[in-house]
Order: structure tokens, then C-alpha cells, then sequence
């Protein structure tokens, strides 16, 4: 009983986490189309934010996982300005 409430309120956090960052590097990917470097570098910082609590524990997100992420998203918000 307690472990079903416990893995239940993990899979709603990890949901949770999921969708924010997935929406996060979407618009992100859409920002970097349209060439907007502002709204994309403002997405980083949100995304960096959120990518660094999930993997804080482990649990939802490993630290190599999160560095990929971040690291990924700033090649190509760098790329813009070429």
C-alpha cells in the first residue's frame, strides 16, 4: 500500500518534469528557427534551472543526462550569431 502511494506521487513529479522540459526545449528549438536569441538564451536559463533540480537527486534525470541537455541548447543558441 505505502509503496504504490509512493511510486504514484513519483510517476505524477516525473510527469510533471517530463512535460515542463519538454516544453521548455521545444519552444527553445523553435525560438533558435526563427532566429529569436533573446527569447532562445531566456529558455536556456528556465531550461538550466529545471534540468539542475531533476537531476539533483538522480532520480529523474542523471547529471550526464542534464549536461547534454544544456549543452546542446547553447551550441545551437550560439550557432545563431554566426
Amino acid at each position: 500500500m505505502k509503496a504504490r502511494r509512493k511510486s504514484l506521487k513519483a510517476y505524477a513529479r516525473n510527469t510533471i518534469l517530463r512535460k515542463k522540459i519538454h516544453d521548455i526545449r521545444k519552444k527553445a528549438e523553435k525560438a533558435i528557427a526563427a532566429k529569436q536569441k533573446e527569447a532562445a538564451t531566456k529558455l536556456y536559463l528556465e531550461l538550466q534551472k529545471v534540468v539542475d533540480k531533476a537531476s539533483k537527486t538522480g532520480r529523474y534525470l542523471s547529471r550526464n543526462t542534464a549536461a547534454r541537455y544544456k549543452s546542446n541548447l547553447a551550441k545551437k543558441i550560439k550557432a545563431i550569431g554566426k
